[in-house]
């Protein structure tokens, strides 16, 4: 017979701890399989990160929209 539950759990310090309603179903020393898909958060782009925190640079000066615009 194979029971098997799911639940979430944070990872601490390399081990996974199981909630205590689940411990009385596993026997000590008895073999089980272990499935993990880990929630990751994307990394957000680069663009978008420097977009949301620019990098303050000395000296620059925002052009204006003519500045921006004009053809030389």
């Amino acid at each position: 017979m194979v029971n098997s539950f799911e639940f979430k759990a944070k990872i601490k310090q390399g081990m996974i701890e199981i909630p205590p309603e689940y411990q009385q179903s596993i026997q000590e020393g008895r073999d089980v399989r272990v499935i993990v898909f880990s929630e990751a958060k994307p990394q957000p782009r680069l663009m978008d990160q420097l977009a949301e925190n620019p990098i303050p640079v000395q000296g620059w000066v925002k052009p204006t929209r003519d500045e921006i615009h004009d053809r030389k």
